[in-house]
């Protein structure tokens, strides 16, 4: 297969896994914004993500390790596209590990959205964790 043609394949099935995850395809913005939260690297632009999914260009493969722990498939079959009946999905243990980090890398986001009411709740809660484990 040639480069372009491996272009066009990895952008199709970066947007079926966007569809299917309900994510969208329509906003190339939206999906960058929600793939920098999850992203430790240098943020990309709705250009980029355009570009991946347009078939234009194949992200670096950080990109593609992130891409695929948030869209639930395996690095390998979201970058290649082999074995096309096993989607990839990842495995139980893989998917909670996945969520766990993807929480984690929102939270800060998540807590600037809470109430000042509910900001003080999860600050107690943090400061009681962190006494338990002392013990």
């Amino acid at each position: 297969m040639n480069m372009t043609n491996e272009k066009v394949a990895f952008g199709k099935r970066l947007t079926r896994l966007l569809s299917e995850a309900e994510i969208g395809i329509t906003s190339p913005t939206h999906v960058a914004r929600e793939f920098n939260r999850r992203y430790t690297g240098e943020p990309v632009t709705a250009q980029a993500v355009r570009k991946w999914m347009a078939g234009e260009s194949i992200p670096a493969g950080d990109k593609i390790r992130t891409l695929s722990k948030w869209l639930k498939a395996s690095p390998h079959w979201l970058h290649y596209g082999e074995n096309e009946k096993n989607t990839g999905v990842l495995k139980a243990e893989e998917e909670r590990a996945s969520y766990s980090a993807e929480a984690v890398a929102t939270l800060p986001d998540d807590y600037q959205r809470l109430s000042p009411k509910h900001k003080i709740m999860v600050s107690e809660i943090v400061h009681a964790l962190l006494r338990a484990e002392k013990r």
